[in-house]
């Protein structure tokens, strides 16, 4: 062979070299080893990967019925309104006639307007609860009077003047068990909150209450 035709022919051996080969039907189903049988297995692996690296990122799937098309998304931060202030709880109880009583507030506050309060008598007796405007410290109101409703006596005050009585829980007392509620519209100040009854506020039945 010529020097020329055996140029030629390497030429055209090198020229095929750098395509693959097709495969033939006995080829199918194997893995041909050569030139380009790691980098095409490689290429083929670094995609599968990154589809794998894509879906695990991928947002969850919500539940059928959610309303946001099948994807948790986190959308705008939402705005809670609530209508009026929540009850304040206030527990009357006793260890019996002659024994020590209490009325203790959840609440020793609150913002001027609207006030609810809801009482619950947990004691052995009937008890009730009002609520007196005043800037005398709670446990040194004066017991000055007696009867019902209350008025001044000289001797057997059992107590304390209900002059600047601005809410209660009112008539009948509060029986073992019961609960009420009941609202007034209070302005900034002190109070103190009581249960009246004869001889009751003595016995520790008082509470400071401020509104702001």
């Amino acid at each position: 062979m010529s020097d020329v035709k055996r140029s030629s022919w390497s030429g055209l051996v090198l020229g095929r070299s750098h395509r693959p080969r097709r495969s033939s039907g006995a080829d199918h189903g194997q893995v041909r080893s050569g030139r380009w049988g790691v980098p095409v297995l490689s290429w083929v692996a670094a995609v599968a990967l990154g589809a794998l690296a894509i879906g695990a990122c991928a947002p969850p799937t919500a539940a059928p019925g959610s309303g946001d098309g099948g994807v948790s998304v986190a959308g705008p931060p939402r705005t809670v309104i609530v209508h009026g202030s929540a009850p304040i709880d206030v527990v009357l109880s006793d260890s019996g006639p002659s024994g020590p009583m209490s009325l203790v507030s959840f609440e020793s506050s609150a913002p001027a307007g609207d006030i609810t309060f809801r009482v619950k008598n947990l004691g052995t007796m009937e008890h009730e609860m009002i609520v007196l405007k005043t800037d005398t410290p709670f446990d040194q109101l004066p017991v000055t009077d007696a009867g019902d409703p209350p008025a001044p006596v000289k001797s057997g005050a059992n107590k304390v003047d209900e002059a600047n009585n601005v809410a209660e829980t009112g008539d009948p007392n509060l029986k073992p068990g019961e609960t009420r509620t009941f609202s007034a519209k209070l302005d900034a100040g002190h109070y103190v909150l009581v249960c009246n009854l004869a001889g009751h506020y003595q016995m520790g039945m008082r509470a400071p209450f401020t509104v702001q």
